[in-house]
């Protein structure tokens, strides 16, 4: 009986040792297909052959090979690419803190900030966006009207910095106030690094210096990570203020092709806020 065991078991070790490696391995997954996100909504997943400056050589088992123009393609990405074809629809902000980036020309998107701030953008061009903003009509008697522009002077997915030129002008009843400035960066669209340094003005004529930075951080398909710090020259600067060094904003933001959502709490760093986590902001958008 022993000898009969160790017959079978030098049998099996003996097949075990002759058997081809994938009868035991993990079959591999098939390889992801690249993904095209067009205009109106349609996902194409197939191969992309070829990119060019104004259009993709795009192929489907179903349709086969297609020229399809860059204009009418809203996102791209490659089988390898873990985060898909989904990009954040807000990549040229984060939410106080601009990036350099400018949207695609033809882009125009709808922000409602706090649920009564209402912000209205287009890019007039692939390099120069701008928006208008106003309050919710909850009263006759307050009217607000902000205008603002970005000009793209380096793309940061050509160069290793980006850098942009930013402007505002708003008026709120009686007051006005704005600021003229610019904004570098670093990344893309997934994750970004960005300083943002202004010149603010007032009616009465005060000028102020306010800087802001910010990075985010794509860690799955649909959501990212954001932080912005705010603060002013003058705070910096200012040796006697010992209790107050500016805000904070840490945030989270869910995004589709188009749809945005973000939520953050927005919190001041002084000595006398220790128990406070943060102020909640919201922030929606819808692009087209």
């Amino acid at each position: 009986m022993r000898c009969f065991t160790m017959v079978l078991l030098t049998l099996c070790l003996v097949s075990m040792a002759t058997a081809r490696p994938n009868e035991f391995d993990t079959p591999e997954p098939p390889p992801k297909p690249d993904e095209l996100l067009l205009t109106d909504g349609t996902l194409l997943q197939g191969k992309i052959i070829e990119e060019r400056e104004d259009v993709v050589v795009f192929e489907t088992e179903s349709l086969g090979r297609m020229e399809i123009p860059r204009d009418r393609i809203v996102g791209l990405a490659r089988g390898t690419d873990r985060a898909g074809a989904i990009t954040d629809p807000d990549y040229n902000s984060l939410m106080f803190c601009p990036t350099p980036a400018t949207l695609a020309r033809g882009d125009s998107y709808f922000r409602d900030f706090e649920l009564f701030i209402l912000n209205f953008g287009l890019s007039v061009t692939d390099a120069f966006d701008l928006s208008i903003g106003t309050l919710f009509p909850v009263s006759s008697d307050v009217m607000m009207v902000s205008v603002g522009g970005k000009l793209r002077l380096l793309d940061r997915s050509e160069s290793p910095l980006g850098l942009a030129l930013v402007g505002s002008y708003t008026s709120l009843e009686e007051i006005q106030f704005g600021g003229v400035g610019f904004v570098a960066g670093i990344g893309n669209k997934r994750n970004s690094l960005n300083l943002s340094v202004s010149r603010t003005f007032e009616g009465d004529g005060d000028t102020e210096t306010v800087i802001l930075a910010g990075a985010d951080y794509q860690g799955t398909r649909r959501t990212k990570i954001f932080l912005e710090y705010m603060s002013t020259a003058s705070l910096l600067e200012d040796e006697n203020d010992d209790d107050f060094h500016g805000f904070l904003n840490l945030g989270l933001r869910i995004f589709g092709a188009r749809h945005s959502f973000s939520l953050s709490g927005f919190r001041p760093l002084d000595n006398d806020s220790d128990s406070l986590l943060g102020f909640p902001m919201i922030m929606y958008s819808y692009h087209w």
